[in-house]
């Protein structure tokens, strides 16, 4: 299985949870950017602020559909 296929079962799996863009990015390092950017333009993902209007919310991506808002 490759890389992006095993971060696109790990976000399914992450449910209305999502993860995090910067745990990505570190778990892929030098290619975590590259892979959210092909997720985001596929369609079947999103990139969401959460919580909404919290001083500690975080990136993180979602499974379209199970975006918290």
């Amino acid at each position: 299985m490759g890389e992006l296929e095993q971060l696109k079962e790990r976000i399914d799996k992450s449910s209305f949870e999502g993860v995090e863009t910067a745990i990505i990015r570190d778990d892929y390092e030098p290619a975590g950017d590259m892979m959210i950017h092909q997720l985001m333009e596929s369609g079947e993902y999103v990139s969401r602020k959460t919580p909404m209007h919290s001083f500690d919310a975080t990136w993180k991506v979602f499974k379209a559909g199970m975006e918290p808002y």
